[in-house]
């Protein structure tokens, strides 16, 4: 059963972690809690959706060429994709179990765009995308929102600091064990071993090997 989501319940929700005894019926109506709600959702989805890699949130795209020489570092550069909030990873084609692929964020020469570097071509990149449909939302992510809305819209509302302060802990916890959340709908590849690591542990229980020594019935060897 999917559960009816919209920015005004999670306005609503807000509000109630934070202790107001009022709801909205739009983000558009002539109250203090819509007009603050309305300042600070967009703000607050997009915190949210940044801190982790939302399942529901998540794109793979081949990235598109950018028109700016490469650097000394890396030999190809890509455009930044208009909806991307995170930069997580860029695909490596052997497969999610080897190691990643390095990159890095840099700004176009002139400055006015982000770019995105790194030494595979033809780079599929693993990025968390400005997801805007609330329907879409797992019920975990709706809580976290609730109280990351609910910290940047406590202290014009209650006029209390500690309110706001609770808010960004409750949000930090929920944070904390979004992983868990998240796991439920992805299955992840076992995670292999640098190469340095599986040698040293050869070489270590190759020293650590017991030799076997008869011993006769009166003691000697």
């Amino acid at each position: 059963m999917s559960l009816i989501i919209s920015k005004v319940k999670i306005a609503n929700m807000a509000l109630s972690n934070i202790g107001t005894k009022s709801t909205i019926e739009s983000l558009t109506e002539d109250s203090s809690e819509a007009q603050q709600a309305s300042l600070h959702y967009d703000y607050a989805r997009a915190v949210a959706l940044s801190a982790f890699p939302w399942s529901f949130a998540t794109k793979r795209v081949t990235l598109a060429t950018h028109a700016d020489e490469t650097t000394t570092d890396y030999a190809f550069r890509y455009q930044y994709p208009a909806d991307c909030f995170v930069a997580r990873e860029i695909e490596n084609p052997a497969g999610p179990e080897v190691d990643p692929v390095p990159f890095a964020v840099e700004m176009s020469l002139n400055g006015t765009t982000k770019t995105i570097l790194t030494n595979l071509n033809d780079a599929v990149l693993i990025y968390t995308f400005d997801q805007e449909i609330t329907s879409l939302f797992t019920p975990y992510f709706v809580r976290t929102l609730s109280f990351m809305l609910g910290h940047l819209m406590a202290y014009a509302l209650t006029g209390k600091q500690s309110v706001a302060a609770d808010m960004w802990n409750q949000y930090r916890f929920m944070i904390g064990q979004a992983s868990a959340s998240d796991a439920n709908e992805r299955v992840a590849p076992p995670k292999r071993e640098a190469p340095w690591i599986e040698e040293r542990a050869t070489r270590a229980r190759s020293s650590t090997r017991i030799p076997i020594t008869q011993v006769f019935p009166d003691g000697s060897n």
